[in-house]
């Protein structure tokens, strides 16, 4: 009795000391994985930051690992974690480790708040943004908010093509080229071919952006022709 007694107690020991090692090693891929999306995920949000001047950015970041990493054994180097553009809210990326043969998703909840800039009244379709529309505010950005603006330069004069309600982050698909010449401006025309160039002063009869044809009239022959704003004030023609 005692020598089973003996043997028992030799194999409890025996089985702690395999498992506690291999316990420890799942989590270790665990927190590694876990780190290794937090720092990537945080890297990009600065980069964003830098590349779009954002202002008073704050994040907090949750990341799941799947219970299956517990299985894979630790990664040398950092595992691979394929790039992707920005991403806020719930977030996904693949983490690979070639030298182990091992790849899983990784899924994490992104909170990100920063100081945006967005309109203080609603802007109807067909309105130009000025100055006067646009005011800052802390928000709190979701996954839809990508493609949001942050800086004044790319909204300030740009025509609003679908409606717009107050206090929202502002997206570049809501909003048109800039408007270069507004009905009534004086423009200058210029006029260019081989070997020919000519100047004349001009009123616009509509309002266009770069590109866009608009009825200009000729004030020094009266006549009205069509021409492109090319800049603020300037527009031209033609052949």
């Amino acid at each position: 009795m005692f020598l089973l007694k003996r043997l028992l107690l030799l194999s409890c020991a025996f089985i702690s000391n395999f498992f506690i090692p291999l316990a420890q090693a799942e989590s270790a891929t665990s927190e590694q994985l876990k780190m290794r999306m937090t720092q990537v995920l945080t890297q990009e949000l600065k980069q964003w930051q830098k590349y779009a001047k954002v202002k008073g950015l704050t994040h907090s970041m949750t990341v799941r690992v799947p219970s299956g990493a517990e299985k894979l054994s630790l990664c040398p180097t950092p595992p691979i974690i394929n790039s992707a553009d920005i991403d806020f809210g719930q977030v996904q990326r693949k983490l690979s480790c070639p030298s182990q043969g091992w790849s899983l998703y990784v899924r994490a909840k992104v909170e990100v708040t920063a100081r945006l800039p967005v309109f203080n009244r609603v802007m109807k379709r067909g309105e130009q943004v000025k100055a006067k529309d646009v005011t800052w505010m802390k928000l709190s950005l979701k996954g839809s908010d990508k493609e949001v603006l942050t800086k004044l330069e790319d909204i300030i004069g740009r025509q609003v093509v679908r409606k717009q309600h107050r206090f929202k982050p502002i997206k570049a698909m809501y909003l048109g080229a800039p408007v270069l010449v507004k009905i009534g401006d004086k423009v200058i025309i210029e006029a260019k071919s081989q070997g020919f160039y000519a100047k004349m002063p001009g009123e616009a009869l509509e309002s266009g952006s770069e590109g866009e044809a608009v009825r200009v009239k000729n004030l020094s022959s009266g006549k009205i022709i069509l021409a492109y704003p090319t800049g603020k004030g300037k527009v031209s023609t033609r052949f």
